[in-house]
């Protein structure tokens, strides 16, 4: 059966190509070296076949599970080798990142990319990234406001007034250069899982940038929340950038069943079924838990259920992962742009997933999938 002339014709989407640098062991010989040229041509191509937007996150600490620690510094290489794709932070950790510095590189990207900056913020994704800085979780939620509440001044005033706050107490006043190509500043967005995490998006004009990890009927009730307190909106910036963006693992073959076990595989990994020494600290909650064993209740720590406990066939069918043949993936993407999601972030490029798996899959998607929903 063929998607064809299904409602998709008349439901718009745009694509995010989503990258964290994945390298499970065993390692090859120079294997980062090759990640990061693999990951520059998966990312140069993505442009060529479609995709609106690349986003590579900030991850620290993390051997295996996430090789990208300064993704500013890949997105600049990227600029030079791409012409329209958008350049996606996603995130910026900003606990970790001094105000001062992160204006002035999202600038200077923004000015090597002509003006093609998305300029996604977060506490970042595990308590195990940010003590290594000094920040505890409870402090993290608080120094990510502050740190946007700076960084939105030293876009918006010239020069910056300097700031007295209670995480950044003394900043001087100071002239920001360069300033970016995008006035005032690139499109604000935020990471977020929970309803509440929506909402308060929604209210400071933040795009959201949902990594919930659950199927698409249990995030409809965050995507509401989003909506419905978008006219209550007060930007935190110089403008709102009230968009929806959804996290998901994927992969697509002519053989249905040859992509449903590629995807499924990759999300598997991810969500858990490794060895990677630091996955039991992955999903750790900001509440000091994750340490903690949890051997006695039978749980694995640092794993997702939800997509452990189901059959390849069931992630399909229930959203968790898109993946299959053309028509799977394009019912997937449907629905998800039936709830009203701007963005469909694709991971593909996650576990034991190769690098020409990647390039053909990223061929189908461009040539296949992205304009049945252009």
């Amino acid at each position: 059966m063929q998607f064809g002339n299904r409602a998709s014709k008349v439901l718009s989407m745009k694509f995010g190509y989503f990258n964290q640098l994945q390298m499970p062991k065993p390692w090859r010989e120079n294997g980062e070296v090759l990640l990061y040229k693999e990951a520059m041509e998966q990312a140069v191509h993505a442009e060529s076949v479609g995709f609106d937007c690349y986003w590579q996150t900030e991850h620290h600490f993390y051997p295996e599970i996430g090789h990208s620690s300064s993704p500013e510094l890949f997105l600049a290489a990227l600029a030079q080798r791409t012409t329209t794709i958008r350049l996606g932070l996603a995130v910026v950790v900003l606990p970790c990142n001094h105000p001062y510095r992160v204006v002035e590189y999202v600038s200077t990207l923004d000015h090597l990319s002509d003006g093609r900056v998305e300029f996604g913020t977060g506490r970042g994704a595990s308590p195990y990234h940010i003590e290594a800085f000094g920040v505890t979780s409870d402090e993290s939620k608080e120094i990510w406001g502050e740190s946007l509440d700076v960084i939105c001044s030293m876009f918006l005033n010239d020069p910056f007034p300097g700031w007295q706050g209670k995480w950044y107490p003394d900043l001087l006043e100071r002239h920001l250069v360069p300033k970016p190509v995008q006035k005032p500043h690139p499109p604000l967005w935020v990471a977020g899982s929970q309803p509440a995490t929506y909402a308060e998006a929604a209210r400071k004009g933040l795009g959201i940038l949902g990594f919930n990890g659950t199927e698409p009927d249990e995030i409809e009730p965050s995507i509401r929340a989003y909506r419905e307190v978008q006219a209550e909106c007060t930007p935190v910036g110089g403008y709102a950038n009230h968009q929806v963006a959804t996290f998901i693992i994927g992969n697509i073959n002519a053989d249905y069943t040859v992509g449903r076990d590629l995807a499924c595989a990759a999300a598997r990994w991810y969500a858990g079924d490794n060895d990677s020494e630091l996955q039991r600290v992955r999903f750790g909650a900001h509440t000091g838990e994750y340490y903690e064993s949890q051997q006695a209740t039978g749980h694995r720590p640092g794993v997702r259920p939800a997509i452990l406990n189901r059959s390849n066939e069931d992630l399909i069918q229930d959203g968790l992962v898109i993946g299959g043949d053309v028509d799977s993936v394009c019912r997937g993407v449907e629905r998800w742009a039936k709830l009203g999601v701007d963005q469909l972030l694709i991971m593909i490029q996650a576990g034991d997933t190769t690098h020409d798996e990647v390039m053909r899959a990223l061929d189908l998607f461009g040539s296949k999938v992205l304009p049945e929903f252009q």
